[in-house]
């Protein structure tokens, strides 16, 4: 006796789901699944990439720090930390692009919502702590050309830093193919 098992049918075709047309009827920032969906895909590939640019920062730093001290310790240790974190980032990011998100989790992010948002919250903390460094500046002065180096260093590493966790973002680079009008 053969056995055949019923396939339900869409009630639509992909391009009715796909169409500009059904994008219009929701407000751009009325919520729903689809876009809880893609915002937590991309703070997944996000945070990932700001591993890949805070191995960078961290190799940066290993070298500034050995310069400056002249022990190569920090070059090797901060460096190979560095790279390790940037191969880690690139593989998890290039792991998370091609793939589907998990719907059974919510990705909840706090961050700035565009990019100038990021600028502007970089250069607020930026500029706190550069005035909290000036204060040190004058008795680094006085003890040699040195500190200055090094506070001014540590300021430029530490604004890098910010800047690459705080700035990376995600974009789909096939504009909302892989999810459709959200």
């Amino acid at each position: 006796m053969p056995t055949s098992f019923a396939v339900a049918q869409p009630a639509h075709p992909l391009d009715y789901w796909l169409s500009p047309e059904l994008a219009r009827i929701s407000p751009p920032a009325a919520p729903s699944r689809l876009r809880q969906l893609a915002d937590a895909q991309g703070a997944l590939a996000a945070a990932w990439s700001s591993a890949i640019g805070g191995g960078s920062v961290l190799i940066l730093g290993g070298g500034f720090i050995t310069v400056m001290s002249g022990n190569p310790v920090w070059v090797m240790f901060l460096g190979l930390t560095g790279a390790a974190l940037t191969v880690l980032g690139r593989f998890s990011w290039k792991r998370v692009r091609a793939s589907l998100p998990d719907t059974n989790r919510l990705l909840i992010t706090r961050g700035p919502g565009s990019a100038r948002g990021g600028v502007v919250m970089v250069s607020l903390l930026a500029a706190v702590l550069g005035g909290i460094l000036a204060a040190a500046l004058p008795a680094g002065a006085v003890r040699g050309t040195a500190t200055i180096v090094a506070v001014v260093g540590a300021y430029v590493l530490t604004v890098a830093l910010l800047a690459v966790c705080i700035l990376a973002t995600w974009r789909d680079p096939y504009g909302t193919a892989g999810y459709g009008p959200l």
